[in-house]
């Protein structure tokens, strides 16, 4: 339900803080003068962050909860993932305390009305009247143009020049009302609140960023505190990006020529002429005009390519038919090696039965042979036997008396 009229809601601002002592009293202090309650979440400060804040307890400031010793989460959690787990505590945290409105709030900046003569928090009230349920924020991000800030020195009246802030730092949906459901941080990496039925405000409400407050100040945070503790797994979905263009030697003090002097009255004057619906209208048109542009070029690449696979494709079809003819020549090549290859069979078939019958000549010659062989070897047992029994009928005395007759026979003969 809206806030009454002439009823300011009740504004809750969570904070997680690590190393920020010399800057927290003031963003909690400006909250609290802005009718806004604060909820602390010290992430294991070592630079007496806490103690800088503590003076506010029961003043504006609910509570300072160590983080994540009193979260509810595990080292190993909050080592692997750590600025997911804190997305998520004060995701938690909107759910489980009581108040209309809470803001997602960093540590280090200064959250403002869109109307100089309205406090924060009866801004919010009049937002929530007007039936609206989200509000974004237009960050302006002011680094030093001086170096040696003194302690207690007030960083908005000793860093006037700003810059805006990086596209991929648009999106500030970080206000929002209290939800019957749970709502989303981690999905943006804290960038938007989501949630269901949101109504954002259509115009943005003023944020002042102070990152680096010193030469000194951005070396210690950026390369000793910040870097060492971003995660692969957080630096993958695209999160921690503001780090990526500083490198060792960087020049964080920054010269005023290059930057813009804050005006607070021009720079309202300017959101409430600029509204979200104007800034998306003409990104719209300005999406069509690149889009038309960008289908014009991929046309005419179209064109040229579509040229050049026409040229490719009459290529291929010449070369096709020359594959054609030659696959012809191959195939007319072949039929003739098959009928070669036919005769050459029936040759070797003739030569087999030629071969086969040699072969049934051979076996009859070698029968034929064994058969003399042993017509041979009967005839020479015979003629032993017969030399053997004339070898004795010579041996004998009948042969030898009649040896004289036998050669007077002979010679009757002739022979």
């Amino acid at each position: 339900m809206p806030v009454p009229e002439r009823e300011n809601p009740r504004v809750l601002a969570l904070i997680a803080a690590f190393n920020e002592a010399d800057i927290i009293g003031q963003v909690v202090g400006a909250l609290i003068e802005e009718g806004v309650e604060v909820y602390l979440l010290d992430h294991s400060s070592s630079d007496g962050t806490a103690a800088a804040a503590a003076r506010f307890l029961g003043r504006g400031l609910l509570r300072i909860e160590r983080f994540p010793e009193d979260s509810g989460f595990t080292p190993a959690e909050v080592a692997a993932h750590p600025w997911e787990c804190i997305l998520r505590r004060k995701q938690q945290l909107a759910g489980e305390l009581d108040a209309h409105w809470f803001i997602h709030h960093d540590a280090d900046e200064f959250r403002e009305s869109l109307w100089p003569d309205l406090p924060l928090v009866e801004a919010i009230g009049l937002v929530d009247r007007e039936g609206y349920n989200a509000i974004d924020f237009e960050v302006l991000d002011f680094p030093p143009v001086r170096d040696g800030l003194s302690p207690g020195d007030d960083v908005r009246q000793a860093f006037p020049y700003y810059e805006r802030s990086r596209l991929w730092n648009k999106v500030q949906i970080r206000c929002w009302k209290k939800q019957p459901g749970a709502v989303d941080l981690v999905s943006s990496g804290g960038h938007e609140v989501v949630f269901h039925g949101r109504r954002v405000f259509p115009f943005r409400f003023l944020v002042r960023h102070y990152p680096i407050r010193s030469q000194a100040h951005g070396e210690r945070k950026v390369g000793q505190e910040r870097r060492p503790r971003l995660v692969a797994a957080e630096r993958e979905r695209g999160w921690h990006r503001q780090y990526d263009d500083i490198g060792d030697g960087h020049r964080f003090v920054r010269d005023p020529a290059g930057l813009t002097r804050f005006d607070p009255r021009g720079i309202r004057l300017e959101l409430l002429l600029r509204s979200r619906l104007s800034e998306e209208l003409e990104a719209s048109a300005e999406t069509r005009q690149l889009a038309d542009e960008s289908l014009r070029r991929e046309r005419d690449l179209l064109g040229h390519e579509l040229d050049g696979r026409h040229r490719e494709v009459e290529r291929l079809h010449a070369d096709l038919d020359a594959r054609n003819r030659q696959l012809e020549e191959k195939r007319s090549e072949l039929e003739k090696i098959r009928s070669e290859l036919a005769g050459m069979r029936s040759e070797l078939a003739g030569v087999r039965s030629q071969l086969e019958g040699a072969r049934s000549e051979l076996e009859g010659a070698r029968s034929e042979l064994d058969a003399r062989n042993h017509d041979v070897a009967r005839a020479e047992g015979e003629v032993a036997a017969l030399r053997l029994e004339l070898a004795g009928i010579r041996r004998s005395l009948s042969w030898r008396l009649t040896a004289p007759l036998r050669a007077g026979l002979r010679r009757l003969r002739g022979y």
